[in-house]
């Protein structure tokens, strides 16, 4: 089981999948790639920008519980 982040600057009017917020003067993102999300979700993960600490409440909508254990047990705000 695997989380791989990678921090990135978002094009231009994107805004985060967690909180639905803008990401303002060039705040960073961060980008996830995970086997725990649901196979047929992987892509779509892996092209969502959120703010640090934010991926977790997106797991916990899309009903994700084996990526939101293993943020909830590795440290949210690190993803």
């Amino acid at each position: 089981m695997t989380v791989t982040k990678r921090s990135v600057v978002p094009p231009k009017g994107s805004f985060c999948f967690g909180c639905n917020q803008p990401f303002g003067g060039g705040a960073p993102a961060v980008q996830v790639q995970s086997d725990l999300a649901p196979p047929s979700d992987r892509a779509e993960l892996a092209g969502l920008y959120f703010h640090p600490g934010h991926l977790i409440r997106y797991a916990r909508r899309r009903n994700w519980t084996e990526l939101a254990a293993y943020l909830e047990a590795n440290g949210s705000a690190n993803f």
